[in-house]
């Protein structure tokens, strides 16, 4: 419990201090793709295995915003049963907020904060499964110079996932889970 704790605040003091670093450390040119919207895709690799679809854009050369929608389905049945015990499928919506303190011509490095909602819809049980997500993280997107508009990244956080799940249409959950652990992302984005 103590490491965890060391932990946590050893990954909040980075994080201000890739915030603070500014300009100090950018810029030794112009990153592709400012003010363009990338369409692409955003997957969870390492921690958790999602896919989505997500639309990135870059404001200004070192402040982006992201949004993606993540979709996942579990099936779990005994092999002597033709009868599943459980079918479910999760929906999940993330925003992101990102800044990029190195910015060069072909590639940016960058610290965010995405946060997210979501929900399970199980097959066949009356129950309210709720999903928030909270994942300060680091990153890097990078370009090619043949073709500057296809952007590839990758991305390190600290994800933690908030599950309340209850009887539906009833005000207090019955179980409230808390996972968190590291996770690694990979995504492509193309910018129009």
């Amino acid at each position: 419990m103590r490491i965890m704790k060391k932990f946590k605040a050893l990954l909040v003091g980075c994080l201000v201090a890739a915030f603070s670093a500014g300009s100090a450390m950018a810029a030794e040119g112009t990153a592709p793709n400012c003010g363009k919207v990338g369409l692409g895709y955003q997957g969870v690799l390492a921690g958790d295995v999602l896919q989505g679809f997500s639309a990135r854009y870059w404001a200004a050369d070192d402040i982006a915003v992201e949004g993606n929608f993540f979709y996942g389905n579990a099936t779990v049945g005994i092999e002597s049963s033709d009868e599943d015990l459980f079918d479910g499928s999760l929906y999940l919506f993330t925003g992101k907020v990102m800044y990029a303190p190195v910015v060069n011509s072909n590639s940016r490095f960058y610290v965010g904060l995405e946060g997210g909602i979501g929900a399970v819809d199980v097959e066949d049980v009356n129950a309210d499964v709720d999903v928030y997500v909270l994942n300060p993280l680091i990153g890097a997107e990078h370009y090619f110079s043949e073709f500057p508009e296809l952007g590839f990244n990758w991305e390190v956080g600290y994800k933690m996932h908030m599950i309340s799940a209850g009887p539906e249409d009833y005000d207090d959950d019955d179980l409230e889970i808390d996972l968190s652990g590291i996770s690694v992302a990979l995504g492509a984005h193309y910018y129009f």
